[in-house]
């Protein structure tokens, strides 16, 4: 089961709407969440993306803002294919405000409640480098 499914996204486009987008190509739909899901996931690399895209059922209510932002931005790469009955402004602001708020939480400190990806998952056996290097002159 997927994090986010085409029937989640009638909150952003109508029906209609995207029957006439995908002209009954439902894997358009498909695409353009996954695209959506790995855009958040690239912003969010210090959160554990895999265990929260395999969230399911109620527990998914903790990542609302997630999925909402994962929802702008497909939106907005489903609706490349044909805007028929998009306000392509709104969607070009969603989407630019998602990867804003994407980038803060990039940026900020850790979310409460999202699981961490580890910060040294295997140490390395061998270590090799050097010291800084000075410069005299």
């Amino acid at each position: 089961m997927a994090f986010i499914d085409k029937e989640d996204f009638v909150t952003h486009i109508y029906a209609e709407a995207s029957a006439v987008i995908s002209r009954g190509d439902e894997n358009l739909i498909e695409q353009a969440l996954r695209l959506g899901q790995q855009t958040v996931a690239r912003y969010l690399s210090n959160y554990d993306t895999d265990t929260i895209f395999a969230t399911t059922g109620t527990d998914k209510e903790k990542y609302e803002e997630i999925i909402l932002y994962i929802k702008d931005i497909a939106k907005w790469h489903f609706i490349a294919v044909c805007n028929v009955s998009v306000d392509l402004e709104l969607a070009k602001q969603r989407y630019e405000m998602a990867i804003k708020a994407l980038e803060k939480i990039q940026k900020s400190s850790i979310i409460p409640g999202w699981p961490i990806t580890p910060s040294n998952p295997e140490p390395s056996a061998i270590r090799s480098g050097s010291n800084k290097k000075w410069n005299h002159s």
